[in-house]
């Protein structure tokens, strides 16, 4: 009943100014535009936070709500500048569902059906709202930001998608690259961008990497960040080439037994970096062990302490990990690095959290732009074993 009560005084607190709003005339389409971003960055209270099922139905009529007050705007307003800014906060507004995991979290997902043709129809949307005039520097930028991630993801199935994507893809990036502050690096656009050359030729991504080293040289951000950057993308390509005996080297120091490599030589080893909590990582390794492990896929996990402030200290935590390993009894082994996830992923140029690498019969790293895990294992675990030397 608390949390029912909860969602009425989110109605009243949030949607009623934007009730007002719609009334109003065409000339404070300004405020009612600013209630629609407050309602986008509404949290749900404690009590409802609280409560799974009502955390759920809250997000759901959030949604919903932002949808209708969001369409009804853009009829009512269909010429003030401001419908570009209400449009790129519309990302998705077709159906969900609940989706429950095996551990019991909950989350609302979308329906592939209608996030299918609700695409099919924003998405050309935004091309036209980087033909406008009268387009605001934050809905552009928003604009390319999804129209890059979108692109940048369906394309790395094949490289020949790739590269027909990459054209395209450049002339958002270099759009985005022009307006963008001076004092901002936005992370997920150039790892879009650099996954996408890597996918379509690894020497396109050498080339762009050596033009952001030349571009920028400065010690101030967002210099320094760039180049960490590129750093980081380097040290994926060249750990792609390379034996992984460093890599052997840290997972024996963090179990001598696990670790050894002589245990994995001519297998198909997958390593997942990350917690034990993350409910969607635990249930892709579930699903990988469920489908591979027969065929001889090896899978080794790596929790990693995290620093992040508030947290308990690398005691606390790793003695957590070990009574959810006692409780939960993977069959897989789940090992515990107090140096932080950075000290391998980062190591190896990954900048994901978590971080997945996949070592095929050969020893070697498999290229991440050798596609998705459904397609890359199946074809390692097919390859012969090598030679004994």
């Amino acid at each position: 009943m608390r949390s029912f009560r909860s969602l009425l005084r989110f109605l009243l607190f949030v949607l009623a100014p934007l009730a007002a709003c719609g009334a109003a005339p065409a000339g404070l389409a300004q405020q009612e535009y600013q209630a629609l971003e407050k309602l986008r960055r509404a949290q749900p209270p404690s009590e409802v936070r609280a409560d799974e099922i009502a955390k759920i139905a809250w997000y759901r009529q959030r949604t919903a709500e932002l949808h209708r007050r969001g369409a009804a705007f853009l009829e009512q307003h269909s010429t003030s500048p401001w419908r570009w800014d209400v449009l790129v906060l519309l990302r998705y507004g077709g159906e969900t569902r609940e989706r429950v995991s095996r551990s019991g979290f909950r989350q609302l997902v979308p329906v592939p059906e209608s996030a299918a043709a609700w695409e099919a129809a924003y998405f050309p949307k935004l091309e036209v709202l980087l033909e406008a005039p009268d387009a605001s520097s934050g809905a552009r930028l928003e604009a390319i930001r999804q129209l890059i991630d979108r692109a940048s993801r369906r394309a790395r199935m094949s490289r020949e998608e790739a590269r027909a994507t990459v054209p395209q893809v450049r002339h958002w990036f270099e759009l985005h690259r022009r307006e963008v502050q001076p004092n901002h690096f936005p992370t997920g656009i150039y790892q879009d961008f650099a996954s996408l050359l890597d996918a379509a030729d690894p020497r396109w991504l050498l080339d762009f990497l050596a033009e952001l080293e030349t571009r920028h040289t400065g010690a101030g951000f967002p210099d320094s960040r760039i180049r960490e950057f590129v750093q980081a993308r380097r040290r994926l390509l060249e750990a792609e080439a390379r034996p992984l005996d460093e890599l052997w080297a840290r997972l024996k120091a963090l179990d001598p037994a696990v670790g050894d490599v002589s245990r994995y030589r001519g297998r198909v080893v997958l390593l997942a970096l990350g917690p034990v909590t993350y409910d969607t990582f635990i249930e892709q390794i579930e699903d990988l062990h469920a489908k591979h492990a027969a065929e001889g896929l090896v899978i080794l996990q790596v929790a990693s302490f995290n620093r992040a402030y508030g947290l308990p200290s690398e005691p606390e935590q790793r003695r957590d990990l070990e009574k959810i390993v006692a409780l939960r009894r993977w069959p897989w082994p789940v090992l515990w690095n107090p140096r932080g996830h950075d000290d391998i992923a980062g190591r190896w140029g990954s900048t994901t959290f978590p971080s997945w690498m996949l070592i095929g019969r050969d020893g070697l790293l498999v290229p991440a732009r050798a596609g998705p895990f459904s397609i890359s294992i199946p074809r390692e675990l097919a390859q012969p074993a090598p030679a004994a030397p």
